[in-house]
């Protein structure tokens, strides 16, 4: 694998996601859209038709789109921020503190007759997860991502015990969601793009 070099740290650089494989803020998102799709396509089956194949279609334009802006699309890719001094402690912590909250819930769950409800436990725990990485890594996108996914895992609990299919459903829309947030994230580092043809625009 490339090490970036001084130079390719120390200011922006405007490139292909392509071309910076080496780059955490693109090799890392393959775990996050890997995870999404894991989600979508396990549970998907349990939603019955039409939203079987709805899923699957709405799954295949988002992760196009991850494709196109995370690894196609120019952007820019700042200096890396700092990593936090105990960065790998509170990665450690928090992947086994998520494994922990599943193993546990999904007991609970299982006492309780409900085992049905454990796809939403899961996003919920991994959402939960990923809510220390903001800090840890300097990188605000994880505090949405968590955020966002933990609220749709409980939704899918709490509806669940009304209705069968909704922690299937949950599991499904976090996987998408997932996936869009990334997107989202690699997008908005091409803002400065229009910003800057904005700028050099006649009469500017």
């Amino acid at each position: 694998m490339r090490q970036a070099t001084p130079q390719e740290t120390s200011r922006p650089t405007r490139q292909r996601g392509a071309q910076r494989l080496w780059d955490p803020r693109v090799w890392g998102t393959t775990v996050g859209a890997a995870g999404g799709t894991v989600f979508v396509m396990v549970n998907r089956g349990e939603l019955g038709d039409p939203w079987t194949t709805v899923a699957a279609l709405v799954w295949l334009v988002v992760f196009a789109a991850y494709l196109w802006f995370v690894l196609v699309a120019p952007r820019w890719f700042e200096a890396p921020a700092a990593i936090g001094r105990y960065a790998g402690l509170v990665y450690v912590g928090s992947v086994g503190g998520m494994l922990l909250l599943i193993r546990l819930g999904s007991a609970l769950l299982d006492e309780a007759g409900r085992g049905e409800l454990r796809p939403a436990l899961i996003v919920v725990a991994v959402g939960l997860h990923f809510l220390p990485f903001a800090a840890a890594f300097a990188t605000p996108m994880f505090t949405r991502l968590g955020a966002v996914m933990a609220g749709i895992g409980a939704v899918g609990l709490g509806v669940g015990w009304v209705y069968a299919n909704a922690a299937a459903s949950a599991a499904v829309v976090a996987g998408i969601v997932m996936i869009a947030v990334i997107t989202a994230d690699a997008s908005g580092s091409r803002e400065r793009d229009e910003v800057e043809e904005g700028m050099t625009r006649p009469g500017r």
